[in-house]
């Protein structure tokens, strides 16, 4: 005897068969360290009614397609992904920049990264200097150098990197005005970490998030260009949920 679908009983197939291919995703992704996910998985939602959609895959979905955006509209210069791999616990496996013309993912294709190899979590290491921070660190203003294995996982988890490099009293005068720019960003909830970054030429600043980059001479700060780059880029590649109610701790 024939009887028809209901809309109820298409929403219950298509919701099974998302969850299917999510699934089947992440058993065929790679995972390295506790919270690493499959880059592979990528999913439509078009069939599911609004809000039926598992968290976890509606994340993934926007993360994906943010990942992807080269739009010339958003700040920065578009640097496409390297991927989500941990490299060793720190201080091991240390990530070198790419040669030019010769991008892999075994390297870093931007200065400073915007994606590819990272440290694992790691709650409190002690740095080459001696300071102790965690990996990734906190949304903050720091005052050590941070090293390039931790900028993509803290990009990873929703934040924009700030690094600079200053040799004259010139850029470090241009640098308090850049803390307080980023103090007032993470009053208001973005997801900023700023540092020294001596990897990036002398007298210079390095915007960074996930596949976007800007530098530019610190005698060239702009403060609205800045701002802009943080406010776009702050939770809008999220692929953990970070920037959710709920989120889980950085």
């Amino acid at each position: 005897m024939y009887s028809r679908m209901t809309w109820i009983d298409w929403t219950t197939l298509s919701l099974i068969v998302v969850l299917t291919a999510f699934h089947a995703a992440m058993l065929g992704g790679v995972f390295r360290g506790e919270d690493a996910i499959a880059a592979s998985a990528s999913f439509d939602l078009r069939g599911l009614p609004e809000g039926n959609a598992p968290t976890a895959v509606r994340e993934r979905t926007a993360a994906d397609r943010a990942e992807a955006d080269d739009s010339p509209d958003l700040p920065g210069r578009f640097v496409p992904s390297q991927g989500k791999m941990h490299s060793g616990v720190w201080p091991g496996d240390r990530v070198p920049y790419c040669p030019e013309g010769q991008v892999s993912n075994d390297c870093y294709a931007s200065l400073p990264p915007t994606s590819g190899l990272h440290a694992p979590v790691q709650r409190s290491v002690r740095l080459e200097d001696g300071s102790v921070t965690p990996l990734p660190p906190n949304p903050g203003v720091y005052t050590f150098d941070l090293p390039k294995e931790a900028v993509p996982h803290l990009q990873e988890h929703a934040g924009v990197f700030v690094g600079y490099d200053c040799e004259t009293e010139a850029c470090l005068d241009t640098i308090d005005a850049l803390e307080a720019l980023v103090i007032e960003e993470l009053s208001v909830g973005a997801r900023v970490v700023m540092a020294r970054f001596s990897d990036l030429p002398a007298d210079t600043i390095g915007l960074a998030s996930w596949t976007r980059v800007d530098t530019f001479p610190a005698a060239e700060y702009d403060a609205v260009r800045i701002s802009r780059f943080i406010k776009t880029h702050s939770c809008r590649f999220d692929p953990e949920g970070f920037c959710r109610e709920d989120a889980p701790e950085s």
